[in-house]
C-alpha cells in the first residue's frame, strides 16, 4: 500500500510540474506575441513617421523649385522675410493680355550684340512700360543673351508666368511656354552674384532664374520687395521705371485655384507685348 501511495504522490507531483511548465510556456508564448505585436507597431509607426517627415523634404530652398528655377519656380528662402501686403500703386491700368504665343523658338547660341556699359532694356507690357538698366560690364554674357533674344523677337507675346508673395517677392518671366516650361537651346554662366545675406536681392533687382549653377538662359525675375535668396542667381541690372507695374501685378496676388496661394500664376496677367534694347 505504501508503495502504491508513493507512486500516486510521485505521479501527481509529476503531473503538477508538467501543468506548471505548460502554463509557463503558454505565458511566455503570450508575452512573446504581445512583444512581437508591439515591435511591429513600433516599426510601422517608425515607417509612418519617416514617411511624413521624409516626404517633406527641405523646402528652404527646394531646388528648382524652391528658388526661381528654369522649370521654373521660385522658392521661398529661409524665413528671413515675412509675408506682407503690397499696396496697389495708383495710376497703373492694364489692358487685356491677349493670347499667349504658341511657338517655342530655339537657338544654338546667342550672337555677340557688341554691348558695353549700361544699356536700357524696355518691356512694353499690357500694364505699362518697365525699363531696366542692364550692366553689360558686370554681366556681359547674360546681358548679351537677353539682348540677343530681344533682337530675335523672342520676348514678344511672352507671359510672366510666376508670382511669389511670401518669403520672397518676385515676378518671373521669360519662359518659352506660358506655364514656365520649355528651353531656348542655350545656357549662360553665372555672373555678378551677390553676397549671401539678408536682403541680398533688394526691390528693383533684375536677376536670372536657373535650374542650378550655370544654367540660366531666357528666364528672369523682377524683385518688387526686398528678398533673401541663396546667392546663385545672376544679377543683370535694376528696374529704373515701372516698378509700380510689377507691384500692381503683385498686389492682385496669385490666381485663384493655384495649389499654393502665395506661389503661382499672377491673378493679373502680364504679357510682354514688345521688347527692345536701347544702347
Amino acid at each position: 500500500m505504501a508503495t502504491d501511495k508513493r507512486r500516486r504522490e510521485l505521479a501527481r507531483a509529476k503531473a503538477e510540474r508538467q501543468a506548471q511548465r505548460r502554463s509557463q510556456r503558454a505565458q511566455r508564448a503570450r508575452r512573446n506575441k504581445i512583444i512581437g505585436i508591439a515591435a511591429a507597431a513600433t516599426v510601422i509607426a517608425g515607417v509612418i513617421v519617416w514617411g511624413v517627415v521624409g516626404s517633406n523634404s527641405d523646402s528652404v530652398p527646394a531646388a528648382e523649385e524652391a528658388v526661381p528655377s528654369q522649370s521654373e519656380s521660385a522658392t521661398a528662402s529661409p524665413a528671413a522675410n515675412t509675408p506682407g501686403p503690397v499696396a496697389t500703386p495708383a495710376g497703373v491700368t492694364c489692358e487685356q493680355p491677349g493670347e499667349a504665343r504658341t511657338d517655342i523658338p530655339t537657338f544654338d547660341k546667342p550672337t555677340d550684340q557688341g554691348l558695353t556699359g549700361t544699356v536700357n532694356w524696355v518691356l512694353n507690357t499690357n500694364c505699362g512700360r518697365i525699363t531696366m538698366a542692364l550692366d553689360a560690364d558686370k554681366a556681359p554674357k547674360t546681358v548679351n543673351g537677353l539682348a540677343f533674344l530681344t533682337a530675335e523677337g523672342y520676348y514678344t507675346g511672352n507671359f510672366c508666368h510666376r508670382l511669389t508673395t511670401a518669403g520672397i517677392y518676385v515676378l518671373q518671366c521669360g519662359a518659352p511656354g506660358q506655364d514656365g516650361t520649355g528651353d531656348v537651346g542655350f545656357t549662360l554662366p553665372d555672373e555678378n552674384l551677390p553676397a549671401e545675406g539678408d536682403g541680398n536681392y533688394p526691390a528693383g533687382t533684375v536677376a536670372m532664374a536657373n535650374r542650378g549653377p550655370g544654367t540660366a538662359s531666357s528666364q528672369f525675375f523682377l524683385v518688387y520687395k526686398d528678398s533673401t535668396l541663396p546667392a546663385g542667381y545672376s544679377i543683370v541690372g535694376d528696374i529704373t521705371k515701372g516698378l509700380d507695374v510689377v507691384k500692381y501685378v503683385a498686389a492682385a496676388g496669385v490666381a485663384a485655384g493655384s495649389s499654393d496661394a502665395t506661389d503661382g500664376p499672377p491673378a493679373q496677367p502680364l504679357v510682354i507685348k514688345t521688347a527692345e534694347i536701347q544702347k
